[in-house]
């Protein structure tokens, strides 16, 4: 009798906590989720980088944003995760809720039921690249990092929904988030080594907006040719105006050759190759414009206007004799 009352007494102080219970758990297994998709997306940047066809310079299977959102979400969501998991162990621990309630157990199925479905689609998706010329160690590679994941989702909610003390400390929950904090450093550093530093990805954005700037101003400059009917002097005329390097916010050099010849210089903080290989984020820089193949620091450029288009084209740089 004792028993029940006891029991019927700890049934009433779990009521109106649905709410709460609901709460913890739902933002538990997003975190959870949104942690193990951020540790495979940089896992799987890693091995695209290394082992995939963008290793042999011919893919566009590499993105550094990709990477580095994902970087960003393990930085972000992996504390909270596992502070919630402290949190709502703790609720259990203390008996403010229940761990045999309902909601604990269906939100756990459902997760379990979202990673299954999730889990069973990006290997079907990646059979269906190895079929389609994905490389066998890339192929490989990425199989395993999918079944590592699901097996750790799987194998800790499972031991998760038959625990029932939670007063005592589990070992299986000390070694699990040991293994998160773990791996998740692991993947944060290799990505940082790849992706580099926020310093170079300034440097990188920097000279994009250079090769566009130049690009544009070409046009400026030909379009201003065609209405005055002689190149500018000079770049004091109000349509150059928004053409500024975008560290030091000068205006870009411009000196006036010829009749149909003028130069454009500009101050480039990297060299091409790393906008174009080591940190490839998309976008694809071709043509003839020469500044698309610009080396680190000034850099100019000889332009004549092409009689049929009018349109600056780079003079060919002369040809060195041994």
């Amino acid at each position: 009798m004792e028993e029940q009352n006891n029991v019927a007494h700890e049934q009433e102080s779990f009521k109106g906590k649905g709410a709460l219970d609901a709460f913890l758990n739902l933002l538990l297994l997003v975190t959870l989720g949104w942690t193990a998709f951020s540790f495979g997306g940089v896992i799987f940047q890693i091995i695209n980088r290394y082992f995939g066809n963008y290793a042999l310079g011919y893919d566009n299977s590499y993105y550094s944003s990709t990477m580095k959102f994902n970087i960003a979400s393990l930085l972000i969501v992996t504390p909270v995760f596992l502070a919630l998991t402290g949190i709502l162990h703790k609720q259990y621990k203390e008996r403010k809720l229940n761990s045999a309630s309902g909601i604990h157990r269906w939100l756990t199925y459902l997760m379990l039921f979202i990673a299954f479905c999730n889990i069973v689609g990006s290997l079907i998706a990646l059979v269906f690249k190895f079929l389609d010329g994905i490389f066998f160690s890339s192929f490989i590679l990425k199989a395993l990092t999918i079944l590592v994941i699901a097996l750790g989702i799987f194998g800790y909610n499972w031991y998760d929904l038959k625990r029932k003390d939670y007063e005592a400390k589990s070992q299986v929950s000390l070694i699990s988030s040991i293994l998160v904090i773990v791996l998740s450093a692991g993947a944060i550093i290799g990505g940082f080594v790849i992706s580099g530093s926020p310093q170079k990805a300034r440097k990188l954005n920097f000279d994009r907006q250079r090769i566009n700037d130049l690009s544009s101003l070409r046009g400026q400059i030909s379009e201003y040719e065609r209405v005055n009917k002689k190149l500018p002097q000079d770049l004091s005329d109000s349509q150059f105006s928004r053409f500024n390097d975008p560290e030091t916010k000068n205006q870009y050099e411009y000196s006036f050759i010829g009749e149909k010849q003028y130069q454009l210089c500009a101050n480039f903080s990297l060299p091409a190759e790393a906008l174009t290989k080591d940190t490839y984020n998309g976008d694809y820089y071709g043509g003839y414009e020469t500044w698309y193949y610009h080396k680190e620091g000034r850099q100019c450029y000889k332009l004549v206007l092409d009689e049929n288009n009018n349109y600056g084209k780079p003079i060919p740089a002369p040809v060195q004799l041994q």
